[in-house]
């Protein structure tokens, strides 16, 4: 159904240009042309299925066709700079945490102000995984260790997500700082936890899930608000008495400047279209939070969260100058 909208979308741009002067009452409707999802991720990665999954639904919703695009680069900013470009509410955005820490770090050329939060998409939990051959067989064995010596932790690069959820869980569970060990993505992670040669990491379960369904992987805690049904024996960190939820989220923004009416529009039908079936089992097979999708107030909540608690620990960290 994804290729099918595609190939409709095709037909749509090469006759574009004939397209150019609307009568007025077509202007004022909306969407009157399609909408730009755009993305930082490439092809076939967790932000883009995540974008053509909603897409399932949204066109049948909101009466239009939707067309991915792809804008990797800068952590974010490619994808930043151009829905900035783009005002009219045709053009929205599927961000994660990455983008904030991107406008963070970028010393005022983005503006977390103009960004309008729309509805959260996927709420990814990070879960706490060690190897099948880690002498740490229970949370308690891990947290009972860990509080006496330094673990070594493998994340994707210094100053991402896990990196920043792996010292928030060390706080929280009052361990000793943990090593970090940066690798150069999610899998390389996976491959050096299976391998033995860091002690744990923070990973989300689709990354890891069939290491995780060999027995290369064991997860041992989810630091999410309920156990996830992939993992239904792998107890919450509120279980185990460590207070933090950690997840990766991605959800739709636009920018500042679009109509409220048309702010509203796409809130509602975001939301919509993903309470779809289709949507829902992506949800339930990949080990997402049963409530993920959530309209703009929440997702505007937990974004606001994230820029204050991600500020504090960028600088903790003493990577924000």
């Amino acid at each position: 159904m994804i290729n099918s909208n595609r190939r409709r979308l095709l037909g749509f741009a090469g006759g574009s240009a004939a397209l150019c002067v609307l009568p007025a009452r077509a202007q004022d409707k909306f969407p009157s042309k399609p909408i730009e999802v755009v993305t930082h991720s490439g092809v076939g990665g967790g932000t883009d299925i995540t974008a053509r999954m909603m897409m399932v639904h949204a066109p049948g919703v909101l009466k239009t066709e939707f067309v991915v695009v792809n804008r990797t680069g800068g952590s974010g900013a490619a994808a930043l700079d151009y829905l900035l470009q783009h005002k009219d509410g045709h053009a929205i955005a599927l961000i994660t945490q990455t983008h904030l820490l991107t406008i963070l770090r970028s010393k005022g050329k983005y503006k977390y102000e103009d960004l309008v939060p729309l509805a959260r998409a996927t709420e990814d939990p990070q879960v706490l995984m060690v190897g099948k051959n880690s002498p740490y067989k229970t949370p308690d064995d891990f947290f009972k260790a860990a509080k006496g010596k330094a673990m070594k932790f493998g994340t994707t690069h210094v100053g991402s997500i896990d990196h920043i959820g792996t010292v928030a869980v060390a706080r929280a569970a009052g361990l000793q700082p943990p090593t970090i060990v940066p690798f150069r993505g999610g899998a390389d992670v996976v491959i050096n936890l299976v391998g033995g040669n860091i002690d744990a990491a923070l990973a989300n379960y689709a990354e890891s899930e069939s290491q995780v369904k060999s027995g290369d992987v064991r997860p041992l805690v989810t630091f999410a608000n309920s156990r996830l049904s992939v993992l239904p024996n792998v107890p919450t960190g509120r279980e185990v008495g460590v207070n933090t939820i950690q997840s990766t989220v991605r959800g739709f923004v636009t920018v500042r400047g679009v109509p409220p009416e048309r702010v509203k529009a796409l809130e509602e039908g975001l939301v919509k279209a993903m309470q779809g079936q289709m949507f829902q089992s992506y949800l339930e097979t990949s080990g997402q939070a049963k409530d993920s999708v959530v309209g703009a107030g929440p997702w505007k909540a937990q974004l606001d969260a994230f820029m204050t608690d991600g500020k504090q620990t960028l600088e903790a960290l003493g990577l924000l100058k």
